[in-house]
């Protein structure tokens, strides 16, 4: 029979027909058969072709699938074992200029008293820096026009600050006496100089060069007890308060409760939580598409959603005026605003809160949520109010009384052990090797062929 050698008879030639005998790559072995016919080789050519586009296209599939979405969420029902951490309140005063000491400060820092004709003016501007927002960022206009006030470092109106804001005085009482060393702690909000109860994140963005950034007696709740709830009272004005997850700030978007002189408020929540599992953490955040609190930014501490996103804002008012207002934690290298820059700031508002360019464009914030978090709804909203002889009060009260019987749990689905099972299965199928098949290739074409060069050189 007559032998066709397609590669010849040279000594590599051999070398790929022996290749071709030994290998376990199912087609190989006839299209490299020295002695087979022609429309043979070309019709198992084309079908090994066929076989590994094929298999390319559903290994990157498998790739694509274990990169992009590999997770689940999937509901869960027991319940009764579950322990729901009890919410973080953030309360705000309403009017935060002690006006006690802000006289004080007037007289000590430019010399004027109560009866003086300009006392008026510096009294207002006390009582702007003290209860600075984005929302009343256009009231510096009115004291560019003053060189004392206009002149003042950002640093300057955050000492102003500290000295004239109203202290945090209360009561606070909860369902369990072992948590009772929790306490309010000075949080840095979009909303001002708040003050959180029962939080972690919000001891981390804070004016105090020492914040209390742990808080391990955290209170739990769980469906077989049917008290949880929180009670603070005795508080020097009114106040708004925020209800929020222990892991997260509130922001200017949240629901919020006002608690005048003389009135009890009493908020009732359900919630919705949502869990991960511990191999979670295996996958990168890229493919999971979502953070841990433990899993900070550049720069951060800690991580949540919405810090996430005031810091995006707070880029933007770096871009903006080149300086930061106060109820933003300090970055090196950047000024506090003063009032110049506070003015500046008051143009550009809208467009910070919204996430907007100079040119109207969309500002990208790529804020991923938490893997692990609970969402509290209102379920109950009373209050009661009282009159004279009644001695003035501010109370509100906050509690866990219906509890869901469902959450959500974040998995994985489709692991680096079904990613090679997957793999193995579409290479058998199609290709019909296994790894063994694919160390075969290597040790051919790096190993054996390297010795088998320098047995030639010996001839």
């Amino acid at each position: 029979m007559l032998r066709v050698y397609r590669f010849g008879k040279t000594k590599f030639g051999r070398y790929i027909y022996d290749f071709g005998d030994d290998t376990t790559l199912h087609g190989l072995r006839y299209i490299l058969k020295p002695n087979s016919h022609f429309a043979e080789t070309l019709l198992w050519l084309i079908m090994v072709l066929l076989s590994l586009s094929g298999a390319i296209s559903l290994i990157l599939n498998s790739w694509n699938r274990y990169n992009a979405n590999p997770t689940v969420i999937s509901l869960e029902k027991d319940y009764r074992d579950w322990k729901i951490t009890f919410p973080a309140a953030t309360a705000c005063f309403l009017q935060r200029l002690n006006e006690t000491a802000a006289v004080e400060l007037i007289y000590d820092k430019w010399g004027i008293d109560e009866n003086s004709t300009e006392f008026k003016e510096y009294s207002l501007f006390l009582n702007t820096v003290a209860n600075l927002t984005y929302d009343n960022l256009k009231d510096f206009q009115q004291f560019i026009g003053n060189n004392d006030l206009k002149k003042m470092t950002g640093d300057e109106i955050l000492e102003i600050v500290k000295k004239v804001t109203t202290d945090m005085v209360y009561r606070a009482s909860l369902y369990d006496r072992k948590h009772k060393d929790i306490k309010f702690h000075e949080t840095l909000t979009e909303m001002g100089i708040c003050y959180t109860f029962a939080g972690v994140v919000p001891n981390y963005i804070t004016l105090k060069k020492d914040p209390v950034t742990t808080n391990l007696n955290l209170p739990y709740c769980n469906y077989l007890n049917s008290l949880c709830y929180a009670r603070i009272e005795d508080l020097p004005t009114p106040v708004k308060y925020y209800i929020h997850s222990p892991n997260e700030i509130p922001d200017s978007s949240h629901k919020y409760f006002v608690v005048y002189v003389n009135m009890e408020k009493d908020t009732g929540f359900r919630f919705q939580e949502t869990v991960a599992s511990p191999e979670l953490r295996n996958l990168d955040i890229r493919q999971r598409n979502c953070r841990f609190v433990d899993e900070p930014l550049q720069g951060d501490k800690i991580y949540s959603y919405n810090l996430c996103i005031m810091r995006c804002r707070k880029r933007l008012a770096i871009s903006f005026c080149k300086c930061l207002p106060l109820f933003y934690t300090k970055e090196d290298g950047v000024e506090i605003c003063g009032v110049t820059g506070l003015t500046c700031l008051s143009k550009y508002r809208d467009n910070i809160q919204q996430l907007i360019d100079r040119n109207g464009k969309k500002v990208e914030c790529p804020c991923l949520y938490q893997c692990e978090s609970i969402v509290y709804y209102l379920d109950k909203d009373t209050e009661r109010t009282w009159t004279y002889p009644v001695p003035k009060n501010i109370r509100f009260r906050w509690s866990i009384e219906r509890y869901s019987k469902t959450r959500f749990r974040r998995d994985i689905i489709f692991g680096v052990e079904d990613l090679l099972v997957s793999l193995g299965g579409i290479a058998t199928f199609f290709l019909g090797c296994s790894v063994i098949s694919f160390v075969e290739l290597v040790y051919y074409f790096s190993l054996r062929l390297f010795w088998y060069v320098m047995s030639l050189k010996k001839i």
